[in-house]
């Protein structure tokens, strides 16, 4: 009996080490796909998150508005540069907002098999294409007009590339029982620092993830504040401003309101010369654009006989609030729904 036990405990010995050639490098390859895995979710993050910064960007603001790509005007140029910032060590979960710590120090790779970073030749940091205005354009002279001074809209795309290196996995193991030639590419561990590792990769030592692009068309026209930081309130009279200017760009520049314009001035023409004697000298060119400031509802229009507040939105309309009730009664979800489901 003690003969066919120590039989038994040899036997499992023997399948044990035999089964070390399998489980072993299946287990370092598994941790080593996780990296992986988890670096090109990484990678989609920063891709598909930077182009959605273009749309908060203020275009009629000079600081933001620009396209230059040279870390130091705005636009594309200080979205790209932000991101970079955020995304220098790889992904935004355990951000520091320390440059010297998330973008130079090397303590931020911890990962137990894999190291990513996109230092290399072959790599690309987030990078943005300049917009492409011809995405929504259609031939309309009015419509050029206004959207060649006041936008820039369009596609703007955004792709980065990352490599990762292994720090795990042999390249050999156990030779005279398998027919691999090698298990991976080039370890690192121990070769020197992990971002002069990084840069010395060739895809023959390291593990190149595909190249990851993100596209969004948008069209920034609307204003969120004015130029230079000032007041977007205009009143009838007032003949100046970032909302006057693309109200004029809109109607006195257009064609067919042009033919209005004349239409308007020979018949204030006929009142003046057959009813009233004495009427005003506008001719209708200038739009009178009622924008208030600050939030509010109401603006105060000067008249004849002094001043009356008149409400600049159908919002608050001061018979009733139709839209604004409307709106309230939709509830937080489409078409109405009051629940989440079940509409």
């Amino acid at each position: 009996m003690r003969l066919v036990f120590r039989n038994q405990r040899g036997a499992a010995s023997v399948e044990a080490a035999l089964s070390m050639i399998i489980i072993i490098p299946t287990f370092m390859y598994a941790l080593f796909l996780d990296d992986l895995l988890r670096y090109a979710a990484d990678v989609q993050e920063t891709v598909t998150s930077t182009p959605w910064d273009l749309t908060n960007q203020d275009y009629a603001h000079s600081d933001e508005g620009g396209t230059g790509q040279d870390g130091t005007s705005g636009g594309l140029a200080s979205v790209q540069h932000n991101a970079r910032l955020l995304y220098c060590d790889h992904e935004s979960s355990g951000d520091s907002y320390d440059h010297a710590q998330d973008c130079d120090a090397e303590n931020h790779h911890n990962a137990l098999s894999g190291h990513v970073c996109w230092l290399n030749d072959g790599a690309e940091q987030v990078t943005c294409d300049a917009v492409d205005k011809s995405v929504g354009d259609f031939s309309d002279s009015d419509f050029g007009r206004y959207k060649g001074k006041f936008s820039t809209g369009g596609l703007y795309r955004c792709h980065a590339q990352a490599i990762v290196e292994n720090y795990l996995m042999p390249k050999t193991f156990l030779q005279q029982f398998s027919q691999v030639e090698q298990l991976s590419k080039e370890n690192w561990k121990g070769k020197g620092s992990i971002h002069g590792n990084a840069q010395s990769g060739t895809d023959d030592t390291a593990y190149y993830l595909d190249k990851q692009f993100f596209a969004i068309v948008t069209d920034p026209m609307a204003l969120n504040y004015a130029a230079g930081g000032g007041d977007l309130a205009v009143k009838p009279g007032t003949y100046s401003g970032d909302v006057y200017d693309r109200a004029e760009s809109v109607y006195a520049n257009n064609a067919a309101a042009k033919n209005v314009f004349q239409e308007y001035r020979t018949f204030k023409q006929s009142l003046k010369g057959e009813l009233l004697g004495t009427i005003g000298d506008e001719d209708g060119s200038q739009p009178n654009v009622s924008l208030p400031s600050g939030g509010e509802v109401t603006q105060s229009i000067t008249e004849d006989k002094g001043s009356t507040d008149y409400f600049a939105t159908p919002w608050e309309d001061g018979a009733g609030s139709q839209h604004q009730k409307t709106g309230e009664a939709r509830g937080n979800h489409y078409m109405g729904c009051k629940e989440a489901a079940g509409c």
